[in-house]
């Protein structure tokens, strides 16, 4: 492994944490907010106004940041699979924003997600393959991503509650899954110089599909319980990147079948603790903080401690 790519893992482990926190700050402000007269799209905005969501947006732009050069650093399979690590941040940030107690067994499942991780990055090789793609594959990766998205958020919104909660966490973990593939590509098109970068329609692609990667968990969070949402959410992303960087930028995962089949494991041991996380009391308190009314029943004027 080279420097570049150590240097790429550590400043993806920054972004986790980074976003981790940001994550508890903003979800926690959604809870915050009444859907009240105007119904879920007149609290999103007023949500997206509170002081509390945007410190936790802030912190998302620097998270972000951190998660772009490690991009520019590392493959796709790797930087994002790594970036899952985020759920084993998310509990000490639980018990000091939210005051909650982390049990044994929430520690159990962070572990179990960060061996399922190193495993994953000790076996998988990536070859670096190209750092752009043609407008075609574009298109087709972009028209596939917004069909899958669109048929799970009109199938979602057929359902109440976890079912609804579910399938717009497929449509987030989806999107998501997209913007670090995009950003890469876009990195590639800043090496030309800012000119290329400001007249790359790559750019602006990149800027909907992160402002839509925040808006669909957003709305997931306040369909349902954090357990029928947060896996989809997690477990998609790295999925749909790694995908996405083999059909784009033709990366290759070497090392023979025993390698492929100990990354196969290594993902369903992720997932596992992935799933085993989301039913977390710590998180779920985190995630889901609300009064006697349920999610969102509390007054906004919500302070971070």
């Amino acid at each position: 492994m080279s420097s570049a790519q150590i240097l790429g893992i550590v400043l993806v482990l920054i972004a986790a944490a980074v976003e981790a926190l940001s994550n508890v700050i903003q979800h926690k402000a959604t809870n915050k907010v009444k859907a009240g007269a105007g119904g879920e799209a007149s609290a999103v905005l007023r949500t997206l106004k509170t002081p509390l969501f945007l410190l936790g947006f802030g912190l998302m732009i620097i998270g972000y940041a951190f998660h772009v050069v490690s991009l520019g650093l590392g493959e796709l399979a790797v930087i994002q699979v790594i970036f899952v690590t985020q759920l084993v941040f998310i509990l000490p940030f639980a018990r000091w924003i939210s005051k909650t107690h982390i049990s044994g067994r929430d520690w159990l499942g962070a572990v179990v997600v960060t061996v399922g991780i190193a495993v994953f990055v000790t076996f998988a090789k990536p070859q670096e393959g190209t750092d752009s793609a043609s407008n075609a594959q574009w298109a087709i990766a972009i028209g596939v991503v917004a069909l899958a998205c669109a048929v799970a958020i009109f199938v979602g919104f057929r359902f109440q509650g976890a079912g609804r909660a579910a399938l717009l966490g497929v449509a987030g973990g989806i999107i998501n899954g997209l913007v670090a593939p995009l950003t890469k590509g876009t990195i590639a098109v800043a090496g030309d110089g800012i000119g290329a970068l400001f007249s790359s329609w790559l750019l602006y692609v990149t800027l909907i599909a992160a402002l839509l990667g925040v808006l669909f968990p957003l709305l997931a969070f306040r369909a349902g319980p954090i357990t029928a949402s947060f896996p989809a959410v997690m477990s998609l992303n790295p999925i749909v990147a790694t995908i996405l960087g083999v059909y784009l930028f033709s990366e290759t995962l070497a090392g023979g079948i025993v390698n492929i089949v100990l990354m196969i494991a290594s993902g369903i041991v992720i997932f596992i603790g992935i799933v085993w996380l989301s039913r977390s009391t710590a998180i779920a308190e985190a995630f889901e903080e609300a009064t006697d009314g349920g999610p969102g029943a509390a007054s906004e004027s919500a302070t971070v401690l």
